[in-house]
C-alpha cells in the first residue's frame, strides 16, 4: 500500500493497492464456505442491513466452538445453527480478549465472537448457519455507507462473517439499492429487475476471493478493446474516452509482461477522495476492477498516474491471478505490482523516464525509488525481503527495494526471459497459490541459468552495495577497478567513458568478490567514466549516503 499517497495502496487481495490484509492459503473450492449474503443498502440513512446463510465445509475434528470475526461498525448479530440438527441450544459471545489486538496500518481488525451449541459441532458433518445483523456506515478499513456512494470489501474488516479466520469464500450476493443507484461486485449482475422502486442486482461469485462490492449513483463510460474497460464515475468527465484508452495502453504494456489479462473485462470505480482516506486507502484492486479516488479521474492526461495506477493494475495479475503461499516473502505481491508500474513507466515515458523513478520517484507522484529506500535504512528499519514481518515500514520495504529488485531480475535475464516466466506462472490461473520454489523454477527454466545466487543476495540479506570505481587514462587505453566491501554482492554493472568532445563508450563489468578490474581502448581522449550510469542496479551512491545520514539525525 502506498501510505504517502494519502494512505495507502491496498491490494486488495491490497491497494489496489497496495498491502497485505488478509492473506490465506489457496484451498479447494470445496473445502471453502459458500455464502448467500442478501444487503440492503440504505444511503440516507447510513445504513446497511445484511441476512443470509453460510455453508461451512465438514472438519476432520469435532469442534466445541466456532469463532467469527466482524467488524465493528455492525450490530445486532444473531447466528443460527441450520445444520447439522439435534445440537442443542446455542450461545453467541463476544471474544473480548480477542478484539482488544492493536490495529497495524493497511491491515484488516475485526471484533470477535464465539459461536457454541450443547452438543459439540461434530467431525465430518458440514455445517450451515444463518446469520442477520445490522451496520452502521462510520467508515472503518475498506467500508463505507452514506449518500455519495458505498463500497465494503471482505479484504479490509469484515462486513460480511469471517468464519474462523476466513472469508474467502465462493456464493452469491443479491444487494438491494435506492433508485438510480448501480452496484459492482467484479462480475456481471445477474437478474437486474429494474426498473423497480428499488432495484436488485445480483452477483454469483464463483472464484475463491473476497466478497467485495461498490455501489452509488453511478454512470458507466466503456472503452472497447482486447479487455473491455470501463469508467464508473459519480460525476461527467470530459475526457474519459482518452483517458479509458491509455488505460488500454497500459493493460497491454501488463499484458505483455504479465501474460493474458485474468479477467473479462476491467472497471474502474470512482469514490470520492476524501471519504476513501477515511477507509484507509487511496485506491484498491479486487478482481476485475478499481476502486479509485477521484482525483485519479481528474487528472489532464492518464501519463500522470502511469507509475501510481499501473501498481493498482498490476494487482489483477498479482495476486488475482497467482499469489504465493506464506510464511515468508511478505508483500511481494506489491513488489510486483509498483514493479508493474515501473514496466509501464519505462515502456511508454521512455527510459530516462524510467531512471528518474528508480532513483527519486516518477516526476508526477514521486513516491516509491532508491532514495525512498535509503532514508528506510538510515531510519534503521531495514531487513531482508524474504523474512520481513507486517506493518508500514515492511511494506515500504517492499514497494522501494522490492520493486527494483525485480526490474534488476529482468536485466539480469533478459527482458524476453522474465516475461516469459511470469507468462508460465500465470497462464490460466486465477485466485491460485503458488509457491516460491516453483517461481525460482520458472524463473530458472526462463532464463536458463542459475539464479539463486540473485535472490540469496537481494531478498536474503538486508542493505545494498556500496561500489567504488577508480580509472586512469594511460596512452590509448582506459584501465580501471570497481571495487566494494563485503558483503560481495554479484552484479553485472555498465561502465559509460565520456570524451571530451561529447564521445561515448560503455561496457559491461561483471563483479563477483572484492574488486574487478576492465581495460578499454576507447580511441578518444576520456574525461570522465561513469559508474552505472542509468542506475540499472540497487546501490548507495554519495546523494543517498547524504538522504541516510539525514534520516539517521530524526531518529
Amino acid at each position: 500500500m502506498k501510505m504517502s499517497r494519502v494512505i495507502f495502496h491496498l491490494a486488495v487481495v491490497a491497494c489496489a493497492g497496495c498491502a497485505k490484509t488478509k492473506v490465506e492459503p489457496a484451498a479447494p473450492a470445496a473445502r471453502l464456505p459458500e455464502y448467500s449474503l442478501a444487503v440492503r443498502l440504505q444511503p440516507a440513512a447510513r445504513r446497511i442491513d445484511v441476512s443470509g446463510t453460510v455453508h461451512l465445509p465438514a472438519a476432520d475434528s469435532v469442534r466445541r466452538e466456532i469463532r467469527i470475526g466482524l467488524s465493528d461498525r455492525m450490530d445486532s448479530l444473531h447466528v443460527e445453527v441450520i445444520a447439522p440438527s439435534g445440537l442443542g441450544a446455542t450461545t453467541l459471545e463476544r471474544d473480548t480478549a480477542g478484539s482488544r489486538a492493536p490495529r497495524i496500518a493497511g491491515e484488516s481488525r475485526n471484533s470477535h465472537w464465539i459461536l457454541r451449541a450443547r452438543n459439540a459441532f461434530p467431525r465430518g458433518a458440514p455445517l450451515t448457519l444463518q446469520f442477520s445483523y445490522r451496520g452502521s456506515g462510520d467508515t472503518t478499513f475498506l467500508y463505507y455507507i452514506g449518500p455519495e456512494v458505498a463500497f465494503a470489501s471482505g479484504w479490509g474488516d469484515s462486513w460480511y462473517p469471517d468464519i474462523d479466520g476466513s472469508s474467502k469464500a465462493t456464493g452469491d450476493l443479491t444487494i438491494q439499492l435506492p433508485t438510480g443507484w448501480k452496484a459492482i461486485a467484479g462480475n456481471p449482475p445477474v437478474g437486474d429487475v429494474q426498473p423497480s422502486p428499488a432495484g436488485t442486482f445480483r452477483f454469483v461469485q464463483h472464484l475463491p476471493t473476497y466478497f467485495t462490492f461498490s455501489a452509488g449513483p453511478y454512470t458507466v463510460a466503456t472503452h472497447a478493446g482486447r479487455v473491455p474497460i470501463s469508467a464508473w464515475l459519480l460525476k461527467p468527465r470530459d475526457r474519459v474516452d482518452s483517458y479509458l484508452a491509455g488505460v488500454e495502453k497500459m493493460v497491454n504494456v501488463l499484458v505483455e509482461e504479465f501474460g493474458p489479462y485474468p479477467f473479462g473485462a476491467l472497471s474502474l470505480v470512482e469514490v470520492p477522495r476524501p471519504i476513501a482516506t477515511a477507509a484507509g486507502f487511496n485506491a484498491f484492486s479486487p478482481a476485475s476492477f478499481l476502486v479509485l479516488n477521484h482525483r485519479t479521474f481528474d487528472v489532464p492526461d492518464v501519463k500522470y498516474s502511469h507509475q501510481w495506477l499501473g501498481h493498482e493494475l498490476s494487482h489483477q495479475w498479482f495476486p488475482h491471478a497467482v499469489i504465493w503461499d506464506k510464511p515468508g516473502f511478505r508483500y511481494m505481491e506489491e513488489a510486483l505490482a509498483e514493479y508493474g508500474g515501473l514496466r509501464i513507466v519505462e515502456v511508454l515515458d521512455g527510459p530516462q523516464a524510467a531512471r528518474r523513478s528508480r532513483t527519486s520517484g516518477y516526476e508526477y507522484d514521486p513516491i516509491y525509488s532508491a532514495s525512498a529506500y535509503f532514508r528506510l535504512v538510515g531510519a534503521g528499519v531495514d531487513e531482508p525481503l524474504a523474512t520481513i514481518g507486517a506493518g508500514i515500514n515492511q511494506r515500504n520495504l517492499a514497494y522501494n527495494k522490492g520493486s527494483l529488485v525485480f526490474d534488476m531480475l529482468g536485466r539480469e535475464i533478459g527482458r524476453a526471459n522474465m516475461q516469459k516466466a511470469f507468462n508460465e506462472l500465470t497462464r490460466g490461473k486465477r485466485l491460485e497459490t503458488t509457491t516460491w520454489p516453483h517461481f525460482l523454477e520458472v524463473v530458472r527454466k526462463a532464463a536458463g541459468k542459475d539464479v539463486d545466487w540473485f535472490f540469496e543476495q537481494w531478498l536474503g540479506r538486508a542493505g545494498a552495495p556500496d561500489f567504488r570505481l577508480a580509472w586512469a587514462q594511460r596512452g590509448d587505453s582506459v584501465d580501471g577497478t570497481i571495487s566494494q566491501p563485503s558483503p560481495y554482492y554479484r552484479a553485472h554493472l555498465t561502465v559509460e567513458l565520456r570524451g571530451a568532445e561529447g564521445q561515448k563508450l560503455t561496457r559491461v563489468v561483471e563483479i563477483v568478490g572484492a574488486s574487478a578490474k576492465f581495460s578499454v581502448a576507447p580511441g578518444f581522449l576520456v574525461a570522465d567514466v561513469i559508474l552505472d550510469p542509468e542506475y540499472e542496479v540497487l546501490r548507495w551512491t554519495p546523494d543517498f549516503r547524504a538522504i541516510a545520514d539525514s534520516a539517521r539525525v530524526l531518529r
